[in-house]
């Protein structure tokens, strides 16, 4: 083996640089398009790599506003529903408020009016009860000469008939031709439930004045209720004391004077004293009589007359 030898011829051919720099030049291309290929695969690889991660964040980012988006409207939803329910008792609410308000406002205007016939009732009532005290008190009470049958029923007046009211008391003038004295006149008053006029105010006797006719003389009047007792004391037929008078001149001092009451226009200055056996016409006053409302009739205004 030792003496198999191989041998090899080495031929050596001359040198071409045109070759040498178009082989080198080869080289250089194909190094660089390696180098090239090599950097795209490697930047394709980290862009890969780069954007896993972020596509996860922006899939976990979707999930999570998917969610909250479904958690708002299901708040939302919760809310309507809620709102609705809510209104509905407000509605419901609002309807029997009303309904109940004006239930309490018709029972208002009920109890108004219940009020009002309560209260006319009690007025009527008690206005019974002062007619009926009236006629009890008054022994010649006579019903047929305050009252007369209409054809819209009986209707009552405040004063007998030929009886001028004036405030709170009925007066009559006595103005016949049939004359009495001072007690005679009295008399003829109490018949009547009455008594002569008893005269406290300017305003009464002004009253009187208009209602009395002169005489064809200046002697005579009109019997008043006020006479002269013993220690020259004028007393009234109710009993009072005289406290204010409204004397012509100033009166005789007497136990059988009596007050006349003369026609004049000066009315604080009326009143005259006579003897009380001298006749002449009188003037009778009683109280107003109150009926019920259901029997009142208009005033009677006019003049009396006999």
């Amino acid at each position: 083996m030792e003496d198999e030898l191989c041998y090899s011829t080495i031929t050596f051919k001359p040198f071409n640089k045109e070759k040498s720099k178009v082989r080198q030049l080869d080289e250089s291309a194909l190094y660089a398009e390696v180098n090239r290929k090599q950097s795209t695969s490697h930047t394709e690889t980290t862009g890969r790599e780069a954007s896993t991660p972020i596509s996860r964040v922006y899939r976990r980012a979707s999930v999570f506003l998917g969610l909250l988006c479904f958690l708002l409207l299901a708040a939302l939803t919760a809310v309507s529903i809620f709102y609705y329910i809510h209104m509905s008792k407000h509605n419901n609410i609002l309807a029997q408020y009303t309904k109940e308000r004006a239930a309490n406002l018709q029972l208002l205007a009920d109890k108004e009016v219940l009020e009002q016939e309560t209260a006319r009732l009690v007025t009527q009532g008690q206005q019974m009860n002062n007619t009926l005290d009236f006629i009890i008190h008054k022994s010649s009470f006579s019903g047929d000469k305050y009252c007369q049958f209409t054809g819209n029923g009986v209707r009552c007046t405040s004063c007998p008939q030929n009886w001028i009211q004036n405030g709170s008391s009925c007066y009559y003038f006595h103005k016949g031709n049939l004359w009495n004295t001072w007690a005679e006149s009295q008399e003829y008053c109490r018949k009547h439930g009455a008594q002569l006029a008893i005269i406290d105010s300017v305003g009464e006797q002004e009253f009187i004045n208009q209602h009395t006719e002169p005489y064809y003389d200046t002697y005579h009047g009109y019997w008043i209720g006020l006479s002269e007792k013993q220690g020259n004391t004028w007393v009234w037929t109710s009993g009072a004391q005289l406290e204010r008078g409204f004397w012509i001149n100033l009166p005789h001092v007497g136990y059988t004077h009596c007050v006349l009451s003369m026609p004049s226009k000066n009315p604080p200055r009326s009143w005259k004293s006579e003897w009380c056996t001298m006749k002449s016409r009188w003037i009778c006053e009683v109280e107003v009589l109150t009926w019920p409302t259901f029997l009142q009739a208009q005033r009677n205004h006019s003049d009396p007359s006999r």
